[in-house]
């Protein structure tokens, strides 16, 4: 193993034993809340650990919100790695649904072109959207936070207003489209289940999005515009065409996860307010995996279990879901505070190691 691969290894297990610590503390706080405000505490906390996993129903869920949330964590780490916070996932996520969900409703959604041309739609009105602030930026120097936030608004007032007063049958007094015919929709891999190809999806967008960034030229331009974007310029790189570059792909990605909303098992459709702000909390799973493609589905596994865990245990016992924004929120604090590992500098120094350094022997 050569010094490369041994520093890659040792930083992977670093950040890996630092978000297992910070969702082991959220937990262990998690319960002693539960302990506090349920009348049945472990029944609570069992159905917060096992429902999940007690159906192929629950499972396929579970499966649905990891695809979700490794398309959202995609996006979001891909523009912070750009050290753009733009926040426009949300409002690229429902221009791409509506698109998606006109192309399922037109006649196209009656041929085998319609998932393909579906989420290429999507993928084009989330890139055109991602575009916006980004330029924006660039051109004017507005805020890509208040931009961002902004564009998300006005997509989903305008998207929920498309839905409810032209999709949804007249007359109806319903809030979504008519159902999407079935050659529009998503097959499900596992039958009665929302596991769909939705989660291929986003494990081929985690391999194209790990790809650009470390593998092309673009994605170093990126990275190198992200460490400092003053150095990037005087080293030739024009940095704001590549932060609006990344707020464009990153688009693109949010529009995908709008297609895989509305045209996944889940829905077959579109609704308002459809993500149930899903979509927002990739910046979280963004954040515990420090904006790194390979981890984020990882992050996505974890944070997806608990968000099911949580919203059964609001469902089946006497605990609110919101509980699950306390493990949240202590997640992101501890992550985010780059925390140390209790007694790393004790059991470095059995190892005859500096923590961080070489060992004794190595300096020898």
């Amino acid at each position: 193993m050569n010094d490369k691969t041994a520093l890659r290894l040792s930083t992977a297990l670093r950040e890996g034993s630092r978000a297992l610590l910070a969702l082991v503390i959220a937990l262990l706080v998690a319960f002693l809340l539960v302990l506090l405000t349920s009348d049945e505490p472990m029944r609570a906390f069992q159905t917060f650990l096992t429902a999940p996993l007690g159906s192929a129903r629950t499972r396929g869920l579970w499966i649905d919100d990891v695809a979700k949330l490794t398309l959202t964590g995609l996006a979001f780490s891909l523009v912070f790695q750009a050290r753009q916070f733009s926040l426009g996932v949300q409002g690229q996520v429902y221009v791409g649904g509506l698109f998606a969900a006109l192309v399922a409703l037109s006649p196209i959604g009656q041929t085998w072109l319609a998932i393909p041309l579906g989420m290429l739609a999507a993928m084009l009105t989330g890139a055109a959207y991602g575009f916006l602030p980004g330029y924006a930026k660039a051109r004017f120097g507005a805020s890509e936070i208040v931009s961002s936030l902004m564009f998300n608004y006005i997509a989903i007032r305008v998207v929920n207003w498309v839905t409810r007063a032209h999709l949804a049958p007249e007359g109806s007094g319903q809030l979504s489209s008519p159902d999407f015919p079935d050659t529009a929709v998503f097959p499900a891999l596992i039958p009665g289940t929302r596991f769909d190809l939705g989660i291929l999806f986003a494990l081929i967008a985690t391999g194209v999005v790990w790809f650009l960034l470390y593998r092309t030229v673009w994605g170093l331009k990126l990275r190198l515009v992200g460490d400092n974007a003053r150095f990037a310029e005087y080293a030739g790189i024009k940095s704001k065409a590549v932060m609006v570059s990344a707020m464009t792909v990153s688009g693109a990605i949010g529009g995908l996860l709008g297609a895989v909303y509305v045209q996944g098992r889940a829905f077959g459709r579109i609704d308002i307010d459809f993500d149930a702000n899903l979509a927002f909390e990739g910046i979280l799973v963004a954040i515990v995996a420090k904006n790194r493609p390979l981890a984020v589905p990882f992050v996505a596994i974890a944070y997806g279990y608990m968000r099911q865990g949580a919203q059964f245990m609001g469902l089946r016992t006497d605990v609110p879901t919101e509980m699950l924004a306390v493990a949240q929120a202590l997640i992101i604090l501890l992550v985010a505070s780059q925390f140390n590992v209790p007694f790393a500098k004790t059991i470095a120094r059995l190892r005859g190691r500096r923590p961080g350094g070489k060992s004794r022997e190595a300096r020898t």
